[in-house]
């Protein structure tokens, strides 16, 4: 009688279980930016700054993020550094990044910084905008992308063009 409570047993518990559910999603996991059909330059800074924070660089410079007015690099609405800020641990407010001798750097440490950058944001409506983004690494320039971006199925859809484009 006990060599088939085993194979029964085993049967109920894989029965209950589902393999293809996927990874859970944290309770505390904050919705994606990307949700936000009001906030498209909000989800792009977003976007560019997850994938830099997925990869695996092993030691990472004051990372900050901005945007560009025309003339210079400036920082990101208040509320919107924050709440970036709240997402990426290591990332700073604008302000702890300086330009100083041809460079970015950390204003408190000296050490190099790594600015990500958008310009030329505009949308021709509000479920479509294009940008330009990248970074710049100290004082060497990444390769800037232009970003395609409309809203579609509830979220922002980002499309980056292969297309290097040459910084102004």
């Amino acid at each position: 009688m006990r060599t088939w409570l085993v194979p029964l047993a085993l049967l109920a518990i894989t029965a209950c279980s589902h393999p293809d559910d996927g990874e859970p999603v944290p309770e505390d996991a904050l919705p994606s930016l990307a949700a936000d059909q009001s906030g498209p330059l909000l989800a792009l800074v977003d976007n560019m700054l997850m994938t830099y924070f997925a990869s695996d660089v092993s030691t990472r410079p004051t990372i900050c993020a901005s945007t560009h007015d025309g003339r210079s690099e400036v920082a990101l609405a208040p509320k919107a550094e924050r709440e970036l800020m709240t997402r990426y641990e290591a990332l700073a407010p604008f302000s702890r990044c300086a330009w100083l001798d041809g460079g970015w750097q950390d204003a408190e440490t000296g050490e190099p910084a790594m600015v990500f950058n958008v310009h030329h944001f505009t949308c021709t409506d509000e479920a479509n905008c294009t940008a330009f983004g990248g970074f710049v690494d100290g004082n060497d320039s990444s390769l800037t992308y232009r970003y395609a971006m409309n809203y579609a199925d509830g979220a922002w859809q980002f499309r980056r063009d292969s297309q290097i484009i040459a910084d102004e």
